[in-house]
Formats: structure tokens, sequence, C-alpha cells
């Protein structure tokens, strides 16, 4: 099995942008750059005029990847980006075992490499060999439409080859091969005032009891509250069209809760130092409650979902 090689950020390198993020998830869920460019104009992002080529490049430098070829960019963006906890996606689930040929090509990509160059240059053969490996890529990882849903989709292969490993709290997000089967849920639409924390509050004081949750409603309405009033004070850019937030409820088949609250607003600097009460203390008081604290974007739509999931039975303070 060929070892990647752990990439690394380049000293003093500038955070990436929600734009750069937010375009790198879309490249990982395989959208083209025209449509990337089309989603990110929807969800008012700022774009450059003269198109996503200095956006790719300005993340490529953040990401250590300036050494790339414009058209190899996405895919060794997307692979770096979850090496570092910065691809605002949750891990795709295992597609099990891949033939040497598909998993070589791909680590390819991961590390910048076109199909041509791969071909010529390290495999020394026709490109259209090449193209057969990569053709039966996108059969065994779900039809994956480009390079770098390639890269997305082959995750939990290609973290297994990188030396130093890459950890699973390299990321914020929930992992997807974590997840578990929602039984039941609810969700209601919330005024984009501090009127929503009140009443997101009563709201689910009144629907908890019909979802059969084994735990106290009374502290999934104080972990709500933390999330709620992020979400209004953080979460409702002026630009936005509704200011509104959504609150959802669910007990999954482990009964616990999972509180969900999204907004419309991307970006959540330094997510795990609020966690830890370093930025903020509204996060650290939910997860001081018990709860486990997510955030998250949507594969489809604008803004971020904040989740937080609690136990069954009662929460210790």
């Amino acid at each position: 099995m060929t070892v990647l090689v752990r990439p690394e950020l380049p000293a003093g390198a500038d955070r990436l942008s929600a734009t750069e993020r937010r375009a790198i998830a879309l490249a990982a869920l395989g959208h083209t750059s025209v449509e990337i460019t089309g989603k990110l104009a929807e969800e008012r992002h700022s774009i450059p005029a003269v198109g996503l080529g200095p956006m790719w490049a300005a993340a490529a430098k953040k990401l250590g990847a300036e050494r790339s070829r414009p058209q190899g960019r996405q895919p060794e963006l997307v692979f770096r980006a979850r090496v570092h906890g910065l691809l605002d996606l949750p891990d795709p689930e295992d597609a099990g075992w891949l033939p040497p040929d598909v998993l070589h090509y791909i680590q390819a990509l991961a590390r910048g490499r076109t199909l041509k160059q791969y071909a010529q240059d390290d495999l020394d053969v026709a490109v259209w060999e090449v193209d057969q490996i990569a053709e039966h890529a996108r059969k065994l990882l779900g039809q994956a439409p480009t390079q770098a849903s390639l890269v997305y989709r082959a995750l939990p292969q290609l973290l297994r080859t990188v030396q130093p490993p890459v950890e699973d709290a390299g990321t914020d997000l929930l992992p997807a091969a974590r997840a578990t089967a929602i039984v039941a849920s609810l969700q209601t639409e919330l005024p984009g005032s501090i009127r929503a924390v009140r009443a997101g509050r009563l709201w689910i004081r009144a629907v908890l009891p019909s979802l059969g949750w084994a735990g106290s409603v009374f502290k999934a309405a104080e972990v709500a509250t933390p999330l709620l009033d992020n979400g209004v004070h953080h979460g409702l850019p002026d630009h936005a069209r509704t200011q509104t937030l959504t609150l959802r409820v669910a007990v999954n088949d482990a009964g616990e809760l999972v509180i969900d609250v999204s907004d419309l607003n991307p970006s959540f600097p330094d997510f795990d130092a609020a966690v830890r009460g370093e930025k903020g203390q509204g996060l650290w008081q939910v997860a001081r409650l018990g709860a486990q604290v997510t955030r998250f974007l949507p594969q489809e739509g604008t803004g971020k979902t904040v989740r937080a999931v609690l136990a069954p039975g009662p929460v210790e303070l």
C-alpha cells in the first residue's frame, strides 16, 4: 500500500475564509466550478470578480498546495482541508476496500496530480489507460461526478494511508459513520430576533413529551437556549432575505436527544475554543450540561447547523 505523507499547513498561514471553506465543501460534493459560482452567489458570498481562480489560488496557498496546477487544486484542497479539520462536511460512509490501482489513482489526485500527469509522469502509460481506472473508481464510489468528489468519497480509505495518522479529533464535525437512525423528530421556524430564545424554550418543553424522550425536558430547554442565542446574535447576516432560525429536535435509536439550531451564517470562527469556554460561555455551558456539541454545513442551501446531543436519563450539572 502506498503511503501518503501527511501535508502540513504553512507556517503563519492565514485562515480559510468562509467563502473558501464553502467552495471546497461544494467541490467535495461534486459540484462543477459553474455550479459552485452560482451557489456562492445565491448564498451572498464574496466572489472575486474575475472568477474562482484567484480564490482557489488563495486557498491553495493557505493549505500549502501552491505547487498544484489549477486543474489539480480542488481534489488536493478537499484532502488537505479534511486532514486539518477544515472540511465543513461529515466524513462519508466507508465504501469498503478499493483495488490498489484505484486507491493509488485517488491518492495521486489527493497529492494534486492531474489525470494526465499521473498517466505520463507517474505510470508512463497512455492517458486512456488511466481513464479506465478513473471510470472504475467512479463506479465503486457511487458515480462520483468529479475528481474532487472522488477524493471526498474515498476519504475513509485515504486517511488510513496517511502517515503520521490523521486523528478523528482533527475535525469538529459529526462523522456520518457515527450517526444513528432518527426515530422521531419535529421542527419549527423561529423569528430572527431575541424573541426566538424564549419561544424556542417554550416549544421544546411543549413537544418533547410527544417524542417520548427519557430525559429531563428542563435540561433540554437549557441546552437549546445558548444555541438559539448564538443563532440570533451571530447567525443572521444583514444581507439575508429571510431572518429566521430553524429549531429541530429528534430522538435517535440510541435514545439520545438531538437538538439542531440552523441559521443563515456558515461561519463560526473559533468553534472549538467556544466549546472550551475560551470564546464566550454559551457553548461551554451546553457541554457542561452533558451535551456533545458539533456543527456542520448543509449539503444544499445556506448557513450552518449547530447540534447538541444529549444522552437519555438525568443530566449531571
